[in-house]
């Protein structure tokens, strides 16, 4: 199945992303930052293990590894947060291709073709005057602008590979199809490339700026504006949360912001207290980081105080749990990125809100004197409470403020997080509805699957169900059978019963039976279940037999066709049956009508190998399909199952009844068992038996029923058989 992180990042973003955020281009920049998400971990652990705050930490591992052992959580930044701009490029172009591939099915282009022409567009504007000036702009700071290059390059080169003129198609007979794609896409790629070489060469002509100093020059103009701290804090803290939310590495790009002045503003507070003077600033880097950014940028640590109270079951919680621990060390890409924060308008006001509140409650407390100021300095991963005990100079003061702030920071983000929740609910209703009607179409995808590789919000939410219903399945959670009997309308008494498999979702509750079979089939696990089915409903018909149920009492298992693939089958069913020690006229297999239309099909070798052992075949749902009683000559079967499409207007269709009397009359002459499904009324009832039927399964007699349920019924019911005729 998918990756941890393509798992985690999907069940997240089913109840995280607003109905909007899965347009094609909101889409990719989610996939980009997936894609950047193992990335973002391993630089956030690099960073923590470098700057650890415990007791002596620092000495014992220079002891340990040597002097140099930081170098190696640096190697890993370099890698991570140092190229990250890279690998977002990258995923954004790439799933931007194969979302127009989705769509334009008879021109598809190369996702990673399209990846490299939008990196080489990227290294055209990237300034290249020193090599520190390139790997500066490759990392975080850079991130925004390799977002914009990504999309409008992709979008430049899709729109040119459209254009039929462009394409330089090379037919050839056993030519790979990659080199096809690659000369098609030829023309488009040198066009875009030699466009953004000429922006760049009259940007910087008109400008002498690169792309990427102008808007660094952009962002730092207002705070030339400001004189004091409070001011340029103020506005630096708000600057900083609106770039995050648009995927900019906030605190990165306004770094020099950082460094001349709040940096500054700590120096003067470390001479004036060497000096024996009060510090004169209040707003520090120091502050900040210690009253401020608890948790990181956002006041994170208050969302995931919001999340751990609020949810109790969804994924949201689940990724607060995985983020508290970094989020602890003031470390929170994991948060904004995997939840997603970043481009969720739900999040956008408190995320911005939180640690302004935040920063005005710490000014003025420092202001007045409630807490000491202090100039020492504090190592940034130094987690809350302890950060504002030794900010304060040792005052527990610095500490209670700090609680104060996250109780605050927490009451902030809860009525956002709860609608969050409710919008999560409208969409997954929404989205598991359109799953379903998929799930029962008879429409496929170019891959051959219904739901798994859709690139929409249902796509998103079928791969989250498909790996949970998979792990579900290895560890045997949420899944369980039900029976439905089958009433001899003749004798009043309980025949048989169909197995139905059931899951119950912890997080989506009861999930349909199509939509597990659809995802099931897509995700090439049918097998393992529908072997589960067939173990679980042999196991429960071994503990109905202690209980006086007779032998002839049949319990039928659905087979899918892609269970019909496998040639072992005949041997599983025998050893599934000897294992409970069944014999072979308890258990029947049933199969749809759509499986037994072609006798020339390998499927049916199977079927028929299951017949010949003496197991009996049904075939379910007969009459919704293109149904043919021809059909029956050719196939192993001794029941057919009638459908609702016919069964649900018998009393009051005569188009119902005449086929039904046909499907009756070759069935009688052919000696094969009819059983009528959905039976819902007495009138149903009335017309089927006129017409020959007599064996039901519908809410008529009863709906689904737990194992011991289905016992107890069975076993009233065939105590009073004649009961059943006057219901």
């Amino acid at each position: 199945m998918t990756s941890f992180g393509q798992r985690l990042f999907d069940r997240i973003y089913t109840l995280a992303a607003p109905s909007w955020a899965f347009s094609p281009i909101m889409l990719a920049i989610r996939n980009g930052f997936l894609l950047c998400l193992p990335l973002v971990v391993a630089g956030a652990l690099a960073i923590l293990l470098n700057n650890l705050p415990l007791p002596g930490y620092q000495d014992n591992m220079a002891q340990w590894f040597g002097p140099g052992w930081p170098k190696i959580g640096g190697l890993v930044w370099q890698g991570t947060f140092g190229i990250l701009s890279l690998p977002m490029l990258a995923g954004i172009s790439y799933h931007l291709a194969t979302l127009y591939n989705q769509r334009y099915l008879a021109n598809p282009v190369s996702p990673v073709i399209t990846a490299l022409v939008a990196l080489a567009s990227l290294m055209i504007i990237i300034p290249a005057d020193t090599d520190e000036g390139v790997v500066e702009q490759l990392g975080t700071r850079g991130l925004f602008v390799s977002m914009a290059v990504a999309i409008v390059s992709t979008r430049i080169f899709l729109y040119l590979a459209r254009i039929k003129r462009l394409q330089m198609l090379i037919y050839a007979e056993g030519m790979e199809a990659a080199i096809l794609q690659a000369f098609a896409c030829l023309l488009p790629g040198i066009i875009t490339v030699f466009l953004f070489a000429a922006f760049a060469f009259a940007f910087g002509a008109l400008t002498g700026l690169s792309v990427h100093q102008c808007v660094h020059d952009l962002i730092l103009y207002p705070f030339r504006f400001f004189q004091s701290t409070f001011d340029t804090g103020v506005t630096y803290v708000f600057i900083t949360h609106v770039f995050w939310f648009f995927g900019i590495h906030g605190t990165n790009v306004l770094d020099p912001m950082t460094h001349d002045i709040f940096e500054a503003a700590s120096n003067s507070n470390l001479a004036a207290q060497a000096a024996g003077l009060p510090p004169p600033h209040v707003v520090t880097k120091l502050f900040l980081d210690t009253f401020v950014f608890m948790g990181g940028s956002g006041s994170s640590i208050c969302l995931l105080a919001a999340l751990l109270i609020t949810n109790y079951k969804d994924g949201s919680r689940r990724l607060a749990k995985i983020s508290l621990v970094p989020g602890l060390f003031n470390i929170n890409e994991v948060l904004l990125f995997g939840l997603p924060v970043i481009l969720n308008p739900v999040f956008l006001l408190p995320f911005v809100l939180a640690p302004l509140v935040l920063m005005l409650t710490s000014f003025i407390a420092v202001h007045y004197g409630l807490v000491p100021g202090s100039g020492v300095s504090i190592v940034w991963t130094t987690p809350p409470l302890l950060s504002g005990y030794f900010a304060a100079g040792g005052a527990l003061a610095g500490s209670l403020l700090q609680c104060f702030n996250l109780a605050l920071g927490t009451l902030i983000y809860i009525p956002f997080v709860k609608i969050f929740d409710r919008m999560r609910m409208e969409r997954q209703k929404k989205a598991m509805s359109a799953l379903m009607d998929i799930a029962c179409s008879n429409i496929v995808g170019p891959s051959g699957k219904k739901c798994l590789d859709r690139g929409d919000e249902i796509g998103v939410l079928a791969r989250v169900l498909a790996g949970d219903l998979e792990r579900a399945l290895k560890r045997g959670e949420g899944l369980y059978l039900e029976y439905q009997p089958q009433v001899d309308q003749i004798s009043g008494m309980v025949v048989g019963a169909e197995a139905l498999v059931r899951w119950r979702h912890p997080e989506y509750g009861l999930i349909p039976a199509p939509i597990m079979v659809a995802i099931s089939e897509d995700g090439d696990f049918m097998q393992p279940l529908g072997l589960w089915v067939l173990n679980e409903a042999c196991a429960e018909r071994a503990r109905w037999r202690p209980h006086g149920l007779e032998d002839d009492f049949k319990t039928s298992v659905n087979v899918s066709i892609r269970q019909l693939g496998d040639t072992a089958l005949p041997d599983k069913v025998i050893r599934c049956l000897e294992r409970h020690q069944l014999q072979r006229r308890m258990i029947g297999i049933e199969v749809t009508e759509s499986i037994a239309l072609d006798p020339d099909a390998p499927h049916n070798r199977i079927l028929n190998q299951i017949h010949d052992l003496g197991i009996a075949i049904s075939i379910d749902d007969f009459g919704m399909g293109h149904s043919s009683l021809v059909y029956l000559k050719y196939f192993p079967v001794n029941t057919l199952k009638i459908d609702k499409v016919l069964s649900k207007d018998v009393a009051v269709s005569r188009t119902c009844v005449e086929i039904i009397a046909t499907i009756v009359e070759l069935c009688h002459a052919l000696d094969v068992k009819i059983v009528v499904e959905f039976v819902e009324s007495q009138e149903q009832i009335d017309v089927l038996c006129k017409l020959g039927c007599h064996i039901f399964q519908g809410y008529f007699y009863s709906p689904p029923l737990s194992g011991e349920k289905m016992l107890a019924y069975a076993l009233e019911m065939n105590a009073a058989p004649r009961a059943a005729t006057v219901q």
